[in-house]
C-alpha cells in the first residue's frame, strides 16, 4: 500500500484553500474563450491563439488544484507559470481596441494577481 507523505519539495497541498485561485482561472478562461472566439470572427488569429493557449493553462491548472496532492513548492511552480501565461495574454489583448479584448486583458490580469499571490 502506497502513504503520501511530506516530501523534499514541501508539504502536500489539497483543494481546500484554493477557491479563490480556481474562481479566478476559471473566469479567466471563460472570458479568454469568449475573446477567441471573437477574434476568429473578427481575423485575429494571434489574439485567437494567445487566448485560447491562457484558456487551456487556466483549465488545466483548475484542475490540477481542485485534485490536490501536489507539493506546495509544485503548486506555486504552477501558479507562477500561469501568471505568466495570464500577463502573455494580456498584453496581447491590450494590443486591440475590441471590447472583448480589453475584457479578456482585464480578467487575465486578475487572474495573474491572483496566482501570484499564492
Amino acid at each position: 500500500m502506497h502513504e503520501t507523505h511530506a516530501d523534499d519539495a514541501g508539504e502536500r497541498e489539497s483543494a481546500r484553500g484554493h477557491a479563490e485561485h480556481i474562481a479566478a482561472l476559471t473566469s479567466c478562461a471563460e472570458e479568454c474563450r469568449r475573446c477567441a472566439a471573437a477574434n476568429r470572427r473578427e481575423g485575429m488569429e494571434a489574439c485567437a491563439v494567445s487566448c485560447e493557449s491562457c484558456a487551456e493553462v487556466c483549465e488545466v491548472t483548475a484542475t490540477v488544484l481542485k485534485r490536490g496532492g501536489l507539493s506546495s513548492d509544485a503548486v506555486a511552480a504552477l501558479l507562477a507559470a500561469c501568471a505568466a501565461v495570464c500577463r502573455s495574454c494580456a498584453a496581447e489583448c491590450r494590443r486591440h481596441d475590441a471590447d472583448h479584448c480589453r475584457d479578456c486583458a482585464e480578467a487575465c490580469e486578475r487572474c495573474a494577481e491572483t496566482c501570484e499571490r499564492g
